[in-house]
């Protein structure tokens, strides 16, 4: 694949108390020079120093962009291309780091021993970094880029959603009951669409982006259709636990602000039709 059409140019996992790279991928089709490693080659510490700032999300260069999620003792970095999706990018990071936790560290000992005694062989993590390669190959194959994307930006919406709709004025009482309405109704559609049993369902609404689309191999067309169901049943619940005059003010005051922000979006994959059927 030429490096145009590439939205992932290379990824660094490194350690945040060292700087030193436990795994670093630059992808085929691309140049990799100063520009691209210098950060991580000459400058690493300053890069996480800038990263631990919360409200920093990218660092943007002449031609690419940084993105990045990270944890107590890790830090892994994209590199991308100015044109790729940073919602998907920080998704695939987040995914990554995970697998990282669950896969990589031995029985019996954690995350910050096991990096004190790494002595710096680039074999200990050669697992991890065919995993990135493959991760990256998925997401690159245009169709499947095109349907994880389709997918991911369908998860975010809803995601957006679900909170604006639980952001109803109403006691904690009646938000617990509106929960345990939803946590009731959703049981035969977790039967039917199995992968949203790893949905969490709280006062703040339905965490619908920890539906793994990846690692589930889940189609587009099954994941939108039990979203839709998803946001009748929720729907619903609000409704019929909530006065009128204030289920109103809620969908007019915030689902519908969030409705006009992101309306290509809601347009683009048919969400529009959705809020217009089940809200009104």
């Amino acid at each position: 694949m030429s490096s145009s059409r590439r939205s992932i140019l290379g990824i660094w996992v490194i350690e945040r108390e060292t700087g030193r790279n436990i795994v670093a991928r630059a992808y085929a089709g691309i140049d990799v020079d100063m520009d691209l490693i210098a950060p991580f080659l000459s400058a690493t510490h300053t890069f996480i120093d800038r990263a631990a700032n919360d409200q920093l999300k990218t660092i943007d260069t002449e031609g690419s962009r940084y993105v990045w999620v990270g944890n107590e003792h890790l830090l892994l970095v994209m590199v991308v291309s100015k044109a790729a999706r940073i919602g998907h990018m920080r998704f695939l990071l987040e995914y990554a780091l995970d697998e990282f936790m669950k896969t990589m560290i031995p029985e019996g000992t954690d995350l910050g021993a096991m990096l004190k005694k790494w002595q710096g062989s680039p074999e200990t993590f050669s697992a991890f970094g065919k995993f990135l390669d493959e991760l990256v190959a998925q997401y690159e194959v245009t169709d499947e880029s095109l349907i994880a994307g389709k997918s991911m930006d369908c998860l975010e919406v809803y995601n957006h959603l679900f909170r604006e709709i639980m952001r109803v004025d109403v006691g904690r009482n009646v938000k617990k009951r509106i929960v345990k309405d939803i946590q009731s109704k959703i049981e035969p559609l977790i039967e039917r669409y199995p992968f949203l049993s790893s949905v969490p369902v709280d006062e703040a609404g339905l965490e619908v982006l920890e539906i793994n689309v990846l690692s589930n191999d889940i189609p587009y067309k099954i994941l939108r259709e039990a979203l839709e169901d998803l946001f009748r049943v929720v729907s619903q619940c609000v409704r019929q636990n909530v006065d009128p005059d204030k289920y109103q003010a809620n969908i007019f005051n915030n689902v519908m602000r969030y409705v006009k922000e992101d309306l290509r979006r809601l347009q683009t994959y048919a969400i529009l039709d959705d809020v217009v059927r089940y809200l009104f």
